[in-house]
């Protein structure tokens, strides 16, 4: 489930200056979202992806054709406006990406019926639900509460990985996965999330609400999952493949947990896709088999 997808632009431009004339040594053009990005690495891993959410018009199109073309099924609810188009930025001489994204276009409650409609029918055929990304303008937590309830009450697992206020909003739902977006984020209700303590803290509070909890800091990712805990180290990652680390680690677990994985061997394989993924000029791994080369990089540790 993509609430707010988008196209992203991506610009190689080592050495990047603001203010000037600068020249991109490559531009990528691709689907993206988080949910979507997620759909396409589940695909690659070959389960049945039916990728769903809000499509505008122009840019959306884009965004569904390329989905079909790689054998996803797509359900959108369509929209008046044009899909929205995030740009990043990469300059490997400087080490930075900078990313610039839109807010995508409304929703009207009749948007938001009809899409649930369509979600509650796709619901009898589903293994598991995935939830992630931003929200569109004119949708409120609520809803994305409403949607994992939906699931729940019909025996289907629903990972989330969301915005804070979204999350806080679902978290009583009792999703099976849980893992907060903290991209440019310092503190997490009162845990600063830079700091490693912070992290646990924090990891350990969502674990009350959801069987497993997952926090991803880029150089760490954290499980806890009843009595269980783990962390695993995050080598260091191609500037292209910080983009779409979380979704990675995402798709990676998923995967795991749907083939029925221990914790400690799901967060392993959430890890190992990120890496395989980094390591894609692509930002996305290519095969299965990407991922289980990179299972030697990882380890797990008990988390104190």
């Amino acid at each position: 489930m993509t609430l707010n997808p988008s196209v992203d632009k991506i610009f190689r431009i080592p050495g990047f200056k603001l203010g000037t004339f600068n020249n991109a040594s490559e531009v990528m053009t691709q689907p993206g979202g988080k949910g979507i990005n997620v759909a396409m690495m589940l695909n690659v891993l070959g389960h049945d992806v039916v990728a769903m959410g809000f499509a505008g018009n122009g840019p959306g199109r884009m965004v569904q054709d390329v989905l079909r073309e790689v054998g996803i099924t797509t359900s959108f609810t369509p929209l008046e406006g044009k899909t929205r188009t995030n740009y990043a930025i990469v300059d490997s001489e400087a080490g930075t990406v900078t990313q610039v994204r839109q807010d995508g276009p409304s929703v009207t409650p009749s948007d938001l019926e009809q899409l649930r409609r369509t979600y509650e029918r796709l619901l009898d055929s589903a293994e598991m639900v995935i939830i992630a990304g931003s929200l569109p303008p004119g949708a409120e937590p609520s809803f994305c509460a409403e949607l994992v309830r939906l699931a729940v009450h019909q025996g289907v697992r629903v990972a989330l990985n969301v915005r804070r206020r979204v999350l806080a909003a679902a978290l009583p739902a009792k999703p099976f996965l849980t893992e907060p977006d903290l991209r440019s984020v310092e503190k997490y209700n009162e845990y600063d999330v830079r700091k490693h303590e912070g992290r646990v803290s924090l990891v350990r509070e969502l674990a009350r609400d959801t069987q497993l909890a997952v926090v991803n800091a880029g150089s760490e990712v954290l499980l806890v999952s009843g009595e269980e805990a783990y962390s695993i180290q995050v080598p260091a990652c191609e500037l292209l493949g910080r983009i779409r680390l979380d979704d990675a680690l995402i798709a990676g677990m998923i995967d795991s947990a749907i083939a029925g994985g221990a914790v400690s061997e799901i967060g392993r394989r959430g890890v190992a896709a990120t890496i395989a993924a980094a390591a894609s000029p692509t930002g996305q791994f290519a095969s299965r088999e990407d991922i289980e080369a990179c299972i030697e990089r990882t380890e797990v540790k008990p988390l104190a």
